[in-house]
């Protein structure tokens, strides 16, 4: 009989449960031993896979102050330090990267349909160069969140995506972006993705669990790991 205890698989890490761990905030971004403390005591708890908290990946962010900023001086040398640990008990880590606002210059909170084709190659190159930095840490991989009402759950959402040009419409297009980006990400790194997805909302007109499952299949065709 299966058990959450159980040893398995997911994509290529080995798990020694079935337990997922996920997070949301680091109330303790300044705290690097509170932080390590933390994350040794779910590391050693019999967790199969921690997936961090919110990495955002631009300095001003919504919940900058509840998050940790990539951009941070110390990023690195607390991201190593947690991949060390995780690892010492044979439990991989993804790091979990989200933002809500994208901000170009001055201009902060670029609507979803006020994008230019620029910004998008800017967010993609961001995430990229998010991604770089795990794996470079020693990160087994990353969680890419569409999910949460962070911005590209928003930008796949026909509520919010309005576009008339190849990145909105119909679900393909919205999700060309974030399909882009996974087909960049696997050429190119040795990473688990796993992408974070929200099965509905329920806002009127809104991301329905037909479009969810449509999206999950075409994540699927460009190699996602894990959803």
């Amino acid at each position: 009989m299966k058990t959450i205890f159980d040893k398995c698989k997911l994509g290529d890490l080995k798990l020694n449960s079935r337990i997922i761990r996920t997070g949301l905030w680091e109330s303790q971004q300044n705290d690097l031993d509170a932080i390590y403390e933390r994350y040794e005591k779910i590391a050693s708890s019999g967790v199969g896979l921690i997936t961090s908290e919110l990495y955002s990946i631009y300095p001003k962010d919504k919940f900058i102050e509840h998050s940790c900023r990539m951009d941070s001086l110390n990023f690195m040398t607390m991201a190593r330090k947690l991949a060390e640990i995780t690892h010492s008990y044979d439990v991989p880590i993804l790091g979990q990267v989200e933002f809500i606002k994208y901000n170009r210059g001055i201009d902060l909170d670029i609507p979803v349909n006020d994008l230019t084709v620029d910004d998008i190659r800017k967010i993609q190159s961001d995430i990229i160069e998010a991604a770089q930095k795990l794996q470079y840490a020693g990160f087994d991989g990353i969680q890419l969140s569409v999910g949460n009402n962070f911005f590209l759950s928003k930008f796949i959402n026909p509520y919010y995506n309005q576009r008339d040009d190849n990145y909105g419409g119909n679900v393909l297009n919205r999700m060309r972006m974030v399909l882009e980006l996974i087909k960049v990400m696997k050429d190119n790194l040795d990473l688990h993705i796993s992408v974070k997805m929200n099965s509905f909302d329920e806002r009127k007109d809104g991301f329905d669990a037909n479009e969810s499952l449509e999206a999950c299949k075409l994540l699927q065709k460009v190699g996602v790991d894990s959803i």
